[in-house]
Parts: C-alpha cells; sequence; structure tokens
C-alpha cells in the first residue's frame, strides 16, 4: 500500500511539474541570423530613404539578427541623396560584412566587401550603404575564426534621428 501511495504521489507531482518551464509566448529566434519576428501590425514602421533626409551625420541605434554581431555606436551620414552608415563593432571576430547575402558574397567580387577599419580607441568599424532606415536589410559578416560568412539582417533605426534631420514638406 505504502508503494502505491509513493508512486501515486510522485506521478501526482510529475504531472504538476510537467508543464513549467513551458512557454507559449512567440520567440525571437538566436539562430546565426535567422529573423523569425512576430511583428504586430502597429509596430511595422515605414521605411525612410535618403531623399527625406538633410544632409548631415546622425548617431543611431542598429538592430542586429545575431547577438554576435553587436553594434555599438552608429553614425548616419547623408549626403547628396545617399546614406552610408560607420558601425563600431562590440568585438573583432569579424574581418569583412557584404551588404547582402552571404551566398551573394561568395558570387561576387571582393571589391564589393567591406573590410575593417580601425577607430581611434581601437574598434572595428564597418562603413557600409543603407538603402533606407527602418527597412530589414541583409548584410553577410566574414568570421575570421571560422573562415565563412554569416547571414545577418539588420534594421538601421530613425526613432534617434532630431527632429531637424528630416525635410520638412
Amino acid at each position: 500500500m505504502k508503494k502505491l501511495l509513493s508512486f501515486a504521489l510522485i506521478f501526482g507531482l510529475m504531472l504538476t511539474f510537467a508543464g513549467c518551464g513551458t512557454n507559449t509566448e512567440p520567440t525571437v529566434s538566436t539562430d546565426t541570423g535567422d529573423v523569425d519576428k512576430i511583428v504586430a501590425e502597429e509596430d511595422v514602421l515605414t521605411p525612410i530613404y535618403a531623399s527625406a533626409l538633410n544632409d548631415g551625420s546622425y548617431p543611431i541605434t542598429v538592430d542586429s539578427s545575431s547577438s554576435m554581431f553587436r553594434v555599438v555606436k552608429c553614425e548616419l551620414i547623408v549626403e547628396n541623396g545617399e546614406m552610408q552608415a560607420v558601425m563600431t563593432m562590440s568585438g573583432d571576430g569579424y574581418g569583412m560584412v557584404y551588404m547582402g547575402t552571404g551566398e551573394e558574397a561568395l558570387l561576387d567580387t571582393e571589391e564589393n566587401y567591406v573590410p575593417f577599419v580601425l577607430d581611434e580607441v581601437g574598434a572595428k568599424t564597418f562603413t557600409v550603404p543603407v538603402e533606407a532606415l527602418d527597412l530589414e536589410l541583409d548584410c553577410a559578416a566574414w568570421s575570421i575564426k571560422k573562415e565563412k560568412w554569416y547571414d545577418r539582417v539588420l534594421i538601421f533605426q530613425s526613432d534617434e534621428l532630431p527632429a531637424d534631420a528630416l525635410i520638412e514638406e
């Protein structure tokens, strides 16, 4: 009888705790560049192109699909209807980037790869063209250690632009 009660108690506890730790909320994949975000309709941003911005230099933030590709500082440069960003990286594991996918980088020539430049404190920076702010852009990063391209998705954010950055209509 004691064995039966012990078994019933253990079985009951197992059933009770079987659901613990189960997450039914949507998650963001932290895989090497997969973007599986579920975005609410009201959170979808309208891309901002260079034609909507005054020439100048503006600090912005960059969202990355991978925690392994972390931009700690970014300066947006708008000039003559074009944008580029100087991204300062948190680490030194990447030797170059390519604005596109890794597969596209393999098919392209090295002259279109963006090598790093060390800034005044020795941090790696990459200066890349920016098609638009608030738009998912493919970016491949070359791992020095693994010697291969990793696909990333970057979003250059407009939310920190000063009001005078936008051209008044």
